[in-house]
C-alpha cells in the first residue's frame, strides 16, 4: 500500500477520534469543552510522518466520548466491526476496528486516556493489508485544554 493511502487512513482516524465506549457509571471519564490543543506524532512502516500539532473549538462532540473517540474508516467500502478492548482502568477508552473490503483489511486498535477533564492521550495502532502490501501506523498523541473556545 503507498506511504500517503496508508497515512492518510491513520491521519483520518486521529482526526476523527479513535477508539470508544465509556465504561458506563457515574466515575465515566469527562472532558470539559473549549479550546483544545493536539499534538500527534506517528510513523508509517517504521517511517517517521510529519508531526501534527493544532487547535480545535470542541464542545458538542465531548458530550458522547464514545461516539468522539470511536474509530472509524472513511471513503473506502468495507465491512467493519468495532469492539471494546477490557480494560479495568475506567479512564480508559479502547476499541480494535477490524475491516474487510475488496481486495484489503484494516485493522485499529486505539486506546484513549482520559487523565482529567482538561487533557487526554491517546496511542493508536493499525494496519492496512492488500495482497501485494503492507501498511502499518504507530500513532501517539495528547490533547490539553487551553481555555474557551475562541471566537470565529
Amino acid at each position: 500500500m503507498r506511504r500517503a493511502t496508508t497515512q492518510t487512513i491513520a491521519m483520518a482516524c486521529v482526526s476523527m477520534g479513535l477508539a470508544a465506549s465509556l465504561v458506563a457509571a457515574a466515575a465515566a471519564p469527562r472532558l470539559d469543552p473549549g479550546n483544545w490543543r493536539v499534538r500527534v506524532s506517528s510513523t508509517t512502516n517504521g517511517v517517521a510522518d510529519p508531526a501534527q500539532d493544532f487547535e480545535i473549538c470542541l464542545r458538542d462532540e465531548l458530550k458522547d466520548l464514545a461516539a468522539y473517540f470511536a474509530p472509524a474508516l472513511e471513503g473506502v467500502k468495507a465491512r467493519c466491526t468495532t469492539t471494546r478492548v477490557p480494560d479495568k482502568d475506567t479512564r480508559n477508552i479502547a476499541r480494535r476496528l477490524r475491516c474487510t473490503g475488496t481486495g484489503f483489511t484494516y485493522n485499529a486498535e486505539t486506546r484513549v486516556t482520559i487523565e482529567k477533564p482538561g487533557r487526554f492521550t491517546l496511542t493508536i495502532k493499525s494496519e492496512a493489508k492488500t495482497a501485494k502490501e503492507t501498511g502499518i501506523v504507530s500513532a501517539s498523541g495528547e490533547g490539553d485544554l487551553l481555555g474557551p473556545c475562541k471566537a470565529p
